[in-house]
């Protein structure tokens, strides 16, 4: 695998689920944001730490099984490519990514068990760890990379009243420096993390990425036979 393909998976398991990715640790507050947080399953309001509601929201996703997130991405010398992963449960998922570096691809976890389709066959075992998902622990890296945040303003998404955040990402992966920007939509309804858009740049390389999230879908992961 040469390193541009390498770099490309690595950003795509980085940027996809929330593509705000890697924000600033500043710990910086908004200026302009009033109120507080709310707990899951309640409404959302901005509080006066912008980079707090941020990290909240990202946390949630540790417990707002089933969901689903489409990521569109592209970068340097590589075509779009489009990939959808579904949370069942924080050990069960299922990713497929179409239009990929390295040709189509699928993913699936199970609790300890790995299924990777490669060569037109299923194998047990054998996802690459940066491809390998765990709500629990994708939710965490993905609130590790958050940096300096500043609060926008309410927005609406696809019907959906959001409130919206921008920031910078920074982050060390496989010795090379990750950063850039990212704009992220969190539901007033839920506090959820709906949508974001996130540019990075790594090495010479570099790349964008648009993730839309969806919550409360049927989703059903079963081993592949």
């Amino acid at each position: 695998m040469n390193s541009k393909v390498l770099l490309f998976l690595l950003a795509a398991l980085l940027l996809s689920a929330c593509s705000l990715a890697q924000l600033k640790n500043s710990g910086s507050k908004s200026d302009n944001a009033a109120g507080n947080s709310s707990k899951e399953g309640s409404n959302f309001t901005p509080s006066n730490d912008a980079r707090k509601d941020v990290i909240d929201a990202l946390r949630r996703l540790n417990t707002a099984y089933p969901y689903r997130l489409t990521e569109t991405a592209s970068g340097t010398g590589m075509p779009e490519s489009t990939r959808v992963v579904e949370f069942a449960a924080a050990d069960r998922s299922h990713m497929k990514w179409t239009g990929g570096p390295a040709g189509n691809i699928e993913a699936v976890s199970i609790g300890d068990k790995h299924y990777w389709f490669s060569g037109g066959k299923w194998t047990e075992g054998r996802i690459p760890s940066m491809l390998g998902y765990k709500g629990e622990d994708f939710a965490k890296k993905l609130a590790d990379m958050v940096r300096e945040v500043k609060y926008l303003g309410p927005e609406t998404i696809a019907g959906i009243s959001c409130y919206a955040y921008t920031g910078t990402f920074e982050t060390t992966l496989a010795g090379q420096k990750w950063s850039g920007t990212a704009k992220v939509w969190i539901g007033a309804g839920d506090g959820l993390i709906h949508q974001s858009d996130s540019e990075y740049n790594v090495a010479t390389y570099s790349g964008k990425s648009h993730t839309v999230y969806e919550y409360n879908v049927n989703v059903n992961i079963e081993p592949p036979m």
